[in-house]
């Protein structure tokens, strides 16, 4: 049994712990989720509220589950990989990162235009996208591939720089002065800040967009719903028959008995 769960606990710590943002978002979802499942089962299973009641409180925490889930959810992941996508480009960069990409950065291009440059070419060369190396970013790619070239025999450099000018032109000054060792070693140390600093603005992004979701878009959408929901039952309790306990009463003035007081006077 300890071997299956820590097997368990294994694979969630390797799909997680490069990415404790992304484990944030899905955390939050479940939560939304687990807490909405038991306020609609406390309202579903109380035997004190009325099934009129219901009828209309079960539909209303169902939608307000649903929107819960979906917009904290959305919400969280597309702020997330906004974020990502400015890091993978370059807008956002930390300084050890960026003071090792322009010492190898051959022009004037801007950061973005030279990464995915770097990245198309790697691409193109078969250097990325293989078992080894794990296409997910112009950044990611650029280190990756740097790394995967600079552990290429010299025979195998020359000719896929002989295919590409920008490799070309980033890498043959460098090989030329030495085996490049050293630039793989500096690669590898800027690929694990990399990986430190995206994670760290990953759970900045994370914890901003629940807060936005939480406290902001969600609250509106689900008062909007439960709006909905309600002016829905008031028509439906105006549709119903009225029981009108008290029926108009209609007098017959000549039956009714006067007293001889007022009976004594005549006009």
């Amino acid at each position: 049994m300890s071997k299956i769960y820590n097997n368990i606990l294994n694979k969630i710590w390797k799909r997680y712990a490069p990415d404790v943002g992304k484990s944030l978002i899905h955390l939050g979802a479940l939560g939304w989720f687990l807490s909405s499942a038991a306020q609609l089962g406390m309202i579903i299973s109380n035997k004190d509220i009325d099934k009129k009641e219901k009828q209309f409180l079960v539909p209303q925490e169902a939608a307000d589950g649903c929107i819960n889930v979906g917009l904290y959810y959305t919400i969280c992941q597309a702020i997330k990989k906004g974020g990502d996508a400015l890091l993978e480009r370059g807008k956002i960069i930390a300084a050890s990162t960026l003071e090792t990409i322009n010492s190898l950065k051959p022009d004037s291009n801007t950061m973005p235009k030279y990464l995915k440059a770097m990245s198309d070419a790697f691409e193109e060369s078969s250097i990325i996208g293989n078992d080894n190396i794990k296409s997910s970013g112009r950044l990611n790619n650029f280190l990756n591939g740097s790394i995967e070239f600079l552990e290429k025999t010299k025979e195998e450099q020359t000719r896929i720089m002989q295919n590409s000018g920008i490799l070309r032109s980033t890498f043959e000054k460098v090989l030329e002065q030495s085996d490049g060792k050293e630039l793989r070693n500096t690669l590898t140390q800027s690929l694990k800040d990399y990986s430190l600093f995206k994670n760290g603005v990953g759970v900045i992004t994370a914890v901003g967009a629940s807060i936005l979701a939480c406290n902001i878009i969600t609250p509106l959408a689900r008062n909007y719903t439960a709006s909905l929901y309600q002016k829905r039952a008031l028509k439906r309790q105006n549709k119903l028959p009225k029981t009108e306990n008290n029926k108009p009463v209609f007098y017959n003035y000549n039956q009714i008995p006067v007293s001889k007081t007022f009976s004594g006077f005549r006009i």
